[in-house]
């Protein structure tokens, strides 16, 4: 089998040089090509594709498709997938930094287990200040691993993370542009046609959550309206949102780290707060396929 890795990057000019480099040199002979969508944008993120496609050792296998509209992550998804003469996709977020063999790990179960539709990495958060924000990104990015393992120990599939997840070619023919959750969409897809879903904490990378109140209730109200919309759209529940699952863990992390609880109690107001808008964007259709949060954008300097 062959792998395409697929990255959506639009005005990603400042870290997408940085991913390239990183993902060149763990690329193996299973690699094809790596497809980088920079459709939409206006910083010369198309420029530096080429650049640093030019300086590596292997420009003819970074391809860029380019397009003067933003259409949405699921749009530039689906050109990936268009394009992609892989087999397995591997889709990655332009603005990831990827853990020293992360691809190897994230693929491996697609070889051994010809049941494996979709497997999912295991995102870890660069914030690493002592602020309300940095805990929180810290802190919901460890239940997210323990959930998946919680899950996982269950025979019942992870929460797919769209920061970083595979899937096999054939189990999905396209994203739908008013499904919002990318991820979970492929996760629904594998399992309608009886494959299995898989999380790979050995699948490393990391990237940076918002740092600011505004930023962050944009960004989790909609990732909260996508889980209910796809809820509403496919009746799939997704599997993070469980009330038994999530309180179990949660109530297991929190005491862990007791000493935090004026900001963990801070965090599930926010929380609550952030499902009521979400359900709110679902009621008046107003969950938006196009977003950015500036402040969950770090420098290549990292």
């Amino acid at each position: 089998m062959k792998i395409t890795i697929g990255i959506p990057a639009y005005n990603e000019k400042e870290r997408i040089r940085f991913l390239l480099q990183t993902i060149l040199i763990q690329a193996n002979k299973d690699v094809a090509e790596i497809i980088v969508n920079a459709g939409g944008s206006t910083d010369g993120t198309a420029d530096e594709v080429v650049k640093s496609a030019r300086a590596s050792q292997s420009p003819s296998m970074v391809r860029l498709i380019t397009g003067k509209k933003r259409m949405g992550k699921a749009a530039a998804l689906n050109d990936i997938v268009l394009q992609a003469t892989g087999d397995i996709v591997v889709f990655v977020d332009a603005d990831t930094v990827v853990n020293k063999h992360c691809l190897n790990n994230l693929t491996e179960p697609f070889f051994t287990n010809e049941m494996i539709g979709v497997a999912s990495g295991n995102v870890l958060s660069l914030n690493d200040g002592d602020d309300l924000f940095s805990f929180i990104s810290r802190f919901q990015r460890e239940l997210h691993h323990e959930l998946c393992l919680y899950l996982g120990r269950r025979n019942l599939p992870p929460k797919v993370n769209g920061t970083f997840f595979a899937v096999r070619k054939d189990v999905v023919k396209g994203f739908p542009q008013h499904i919002v959750s990318d991820d979970e969409y492929a996760s629904w897809c594998a399992q309608s046609q009886g494959y299995k879903v898989v999380y790979v904490p050995e699948a490393i990378v990391y990237t940076k959550d918002p740092t600011n109140f505004k930023d962050y209730i944009v960004k989790r109200r909609r990732v909260l309206g996508g889980h209910i919309l796809i809820k509403k759209l496919l009746n799939y529940k997704v599997p993070t949102t469980n009330t038994r699952t999530i309180s179990v863990n949660f109530l297991r992390l929190a005491l862990k780290h007791w000493k935090k609880m004026l900001h963990i109690t801070v965090m599930a107001f926010l929380e609550l707060l952030c499902r009521v808008l979400a359900f709110y964007d679902v009621v008046r259709n107003k969950v938006s396929y196009c977003y950015r949060v500036n402040s969950a954008k770090f420098t290549s300097k990292v």
